[in-house]
């Protein structure tokens, strides 16, 4: 009897403390002229829109990492905008007509 409480507690502890990988989540890139771009915290009121520099032509997987022109989040034919006087930042307007602010990533020239 003591040893099927056991299993059993055993059997509890090892599914509670068990993980799942499903679902997760995935930062929001963008890549243009084969820069990679990430979701920023930044105000876009300190921002201004400059002009069109392309679209998206091809949203990937979530959990994949975009090629030149694609993006993990944004839509096909997302607008992609140059930010004036400011080349470590884009903004995307998707097809909704709302706009983000994504910055340069850390090492990108």
């Amino acid at each position: 009897m003591k040893n099927h409480l056991l299993v059993i507690l055993l059997f509890m502890f090892l599914t509670a403390c068990s993980q799942s990988n499903s679902g997760g989540s995935y930062a929001t890139i963008v890549v243009v002229n084969n820069i990679e771009y990430g979701g920023s915290e930044e105000n876009m009121s300190h921002y201004e829109i400059d002009k069109p520099i392309g679209k998206v032509t091809r949203k990937v997987n979530a959990n994949q990492f975009p090629q030149n022109n694609q993006s993990n989040y944004f839509e096909t034919d997302s607008v992609i905008y140059s930010v004036k006087n400011d080349p470590n930042f884009i903004i995307i307007e998707n097809n909704n007509g709302d706009l983000q602010l994504l910055q340069k990533a850390p090492g990108q020239n």
